[in-house]
């Protein structure tokens, strides 16, 4: 392709509607807060900006600057971890100083560049950063996970009560050094005295209806973790919302999860096929969160969400027409032996000393029954496992004159379910996870879609159960109760996998869990002294740059150009990024003619591979290409981890977009021999497809659940790792002037980008 080049890229920009530059990085007064704590002196340094909030300041003058010199230095005497460390954990065998220095070493090299080094040694320098414990453990507002954190000029000191607190001490460093990147990594002089507000900051994730990889996994345990949160609570089966079967006789077809894979013939078949972990997984897992100071609690739901096993049992779920199917039948005598068995054979792969049962949404008119469930289930977990078990609040909408045993931790979600106050009088422990306010449910129209941050920041708090309401103790707990552990934000994926992809999914609860850490742990006490609008720019910031996260998929750019390929210099990218491709298995640069200059040529077995994987929302790629008329069926025009672009010659050549394993139609079809532009662009509201720089559809899915079935529109992640596919099954044709934006796109510059040949259209 003649037309494009340095030259067109620059007219582009000149002439874009949409302008575009970099975010300005935020100036010095913008990375501190406005009220530092301590007393008032001359040159005193305002209290750093992190989250959640320093609980305590006293701001000295000068800075402390990294350098290449610099050493995390980690005290011999407890390089091992400390006397409090087993004892104050949910999980057993925690991790000490050496791991937790081991990944700050990491952090601080992919946030600076700076490689520093971990010794151990009881001595430390003006560079270095010095992690220890000995932090006072009486004081009884430190904690077992508060720390003292001292920046001078004679090095950085970092004191915990626990080797876990002194990993969040390292948290706090890190988020400075990623706010003080225009400064040199300059981190100001002084004393903070940090520590929680609340034991259980917790982010509860429904794995069970969204598909979510290991990969995943890990990475919403690294942005846990980069907030101090230090729970995650997986959610292992579920089944899409049912009807009684009376509404719903095909109920047995419905999707269900099971996310549990042993190779005990008794229970493997109740795994899913699309995605499960093995017990192998699962010990990784936990030894990689420990690592980052989090804890899991695992949950199998019963007896209701149980689809999963009523499928293949019908007669274990309740028998009569106005049960739902998902219901286990807690009167058949076979039910509870065999949750007690499974139990028996998934309880060792946890570490965690308390587990959920779920017990929540269940038959009303069986409240006894499901309340002497939850009894002996907790007694069997204690006699034979030694460990306590928690469960979705739910007594309200099980009536009935047993007493659910005090000693099994709430997990409040719905007043309808369950009253706080009512629990905590009875002498419940209670976890905050109301709804709607701490429920995230992508495309749902009963709960948050996206969590309104601002509202959280402003109004919420772990101990307001009502936030219009907060001062009506009928509904709120006091902020100093005892039976209060804490609270955390509830993912659901009530809708299942084609709902939401797994790039939407994360930039959801990356916007969110950086309000909740807050609250969670410094309370009111950031939203008292800077207003939202000045902590959610540099919230913004802190979560583009979280070390270990590659789900933003959001590749590095100079310009609003992330990728251009006019091929007239063969795969060389045009943009300034350097992000230069290679031709692979065959495919070649060949005179295209028609006006197109030289373009790429493919076959099913070449392709085209980038050093780009893909991007998510905003931006727009266009391409031109001429399909030959014999495809294999779903020939690939471009492909990634995330998913892939298609042309399905199942009735015709149409382009389909396909996430996560779904396929999305868009009803474009590309006629074969001859010259289309194809273009697709995504905003935060929907991605749109241009076809010969005409607007011509949206990506959408049906969502037929009962209480839905409405279209609802879908944030595609552009795949660019490869132009055809890597596995054998390439479009067959030529592509020519490939073009990505960091920045979503409109109809008049899609004309704009495919004007040079539109004397090639038909």
């Amino acid at each position: 392709m003649r037309r494009v080049g340095i030259t067109f890229l620059a007219a582009l920009a000149a002439v874009s509607v949409v302008s575009v530059s970099a975010n300005p990085l935020p100036s010095t007064t913008q990375l501190t807060s406005s009220q530092p704590t301590g007393t008032k002196k001359c040159h005193v340094n305002p209290t750093p900006f992190v989250i959640p909030s320093l609980q305590e300041w006293d701001g000295g003058s000068g800075n402390w600057r990294l350098n290449a010199n610099t050493r995390i230095v980690v005290d011999p005497s407890f390089a091992n971890g400390g006397a409090l460390d087993a004892d104050n954990t949910f999980m057993r065998n925690p991790s000490n100083l050496k791991q937790y220095a081991a990944n700050f070493q990491a952090d601080i090299s992919e946030v600076t560049g700076v490689n520093v080094e971990v010794v151990v040694s009881s001595t430390y320098g003006a560079n270095d950063i010095f992690l220890t414990l000995g932090a006072d453990s009486t004081d009884p507002e430190l904690n077992i996970e508060g720390y003292l954190l001292d920046i001078t000029r004679k090095g950085i000191s970092i004191q915990g009560v626990t080797s876990r607190g002194a990993f969040w001490g390292t948290r706090s460093v890190l988020q400075m050094l990623i706010l003080a990147d225009e400064r040199g990594y300059a981190l100001p002089h002084g004393h903070a005295r940090d520590f929680p507000n609340y034991n259980e900051r917790k982010f509860m994730q429904d794995i069970a209806r969204k598909p979510i990889p290991m990969s995943d996994l890990h990475e919403y345990a690294t942005l846990s973790s980069f907030y101090k949160f230090n729970t995650l609570h997986h959610h292992y089966n579920d089944n899409p919302g049912m009807r009684v079967k009376s509404i719903m006789p095909d109920w047995q077809k419905e999707y269900a999860g099971f996310r549990l894979r042993t190779e005990n013939p008794e229970y493997s078949m109740y795994a899913s096929n699309d995605t499960s972990y093995t017990k192998q997984d699962m010990r990784e897992f936990q030894d990689f969160i420990k690592a980052r100071g989090l804890d899991l609690i695992p949950e199998i739901d019963t007896p209701a969400h149980s689809l999963c096993f009523t499928k293949f049992h019908p007669d274990w779920s309740i028998q009569n027409d106005t049960a739902r199917g998902d219901w286990l039948d807690l009167g058949n005598p076979e039910v509870q032996p065999f949750l007690e068995g499974l139990w028996s054979e998934f309880i060792d792969w946890f570490d965690s000393r308390e587990v959920s049962i779920g017990a929540d949404e269940y038959d009303a008119t069986k409240g006894d029954l499901a309340r002497k469930f939850v009894n002996s289930m907790h007694d069997y977990f204690a006699t034979n496992f030694n460990r306590s078990i928690r469960m979705w609040g739910s007594d309200v909408r099980l009536p009935g004159s047993i007493e659910i045993n005090k000693n099994i931790h709430t997990d409040h979600w719905d007043w309808t379910y369950s009253s706080p106050v009512d629990l905590v009088k009875r002498g419940h422990k209670v976890s905050n996870l109301n709804a709607p306010d701490s429920y995230l449910v992508p495309r749902t129209l009963s709960y948050e879609d996206f969590i309104d941050s601002r509202k959280i920041y402003n109004l919420w708090e772990p101990w307001v159960f009502d936030i219009f309401d907060k001062t009506n103790t009928s509904r709120n707990l006091s902020p100093t109760e005892p039976l209060l552990t804490g609270g955390g934000l509830g993912n659901w994926n009530d809708f299942l996998s084609e709902s939401v992809t797994r790039v939407e999914l994360f930039d959801r609860v990356s916007r969110a869990l950086d309000v909740f850490g807050e609250k969670l742990w410094a309370g009111a006490k950031s939203s008292d002294h800077i207003s939202y609008d000045k902590w959610a720019p540099l919230a913004k910031k802190l979560r583009e740059n979280i070390p270990g996260i590659t789900l933003r998929r959001r590749p590095q750019t100079k310009g609003q150009f992330v990728m251009s390929y006019d091929f007239e210099n063969g795969v060389t990218d045009a943009s300034g990024n350097a992000y230069d491709a290679k031709l692979q298995n065959g495919a070649t640069i060949v005179e295209a003619g028609e006006g197109h200059g030289r373009a790429a040529q493919l076959t099913p077995d070449s392709y085209i591979s980038t050093p780009v994987d893909a991007i998510s929302y905003p931006y727009a790629v266009a391409m031109w290409i001429k399909p030959s008329g014999d495809q294999q069926p779903n020939a690939v025009i471009l492909e990634s981890e995330d998913g892939r672009v298609l042309i399905s010659n199942n009735t015709s050549p149409t382009v389909i977009f396909e996430q996560d394993g779904n396929q999305y139609n868009t009803q474009v079809i590309l006629p074969p021999g001859q010259w289309s532009h194809l273009a697709f662009s995504a905003d935060t509201q929907q991605t749109t497809v241009f076809f010969n720089m005409r607007r011509v559809a949206t990506v959408q899915y049906y969502n037929p659940r009962w209480d839905v079935l409405a279209n609802s529109t879908m944030l595609i992640t552009a795949p660019l790792s490869t132009i055809g596919s890597a596995k054998g099954n390439s479009m067959s044709g030529l592509v020519d002037g490939f073009v990505v934006l960091d920045r979503a796109s409109y109809g008049g510059e899609m004309a704009f980008l495919g004007k040079r040949y539109a004397d090639a259209l038909p």
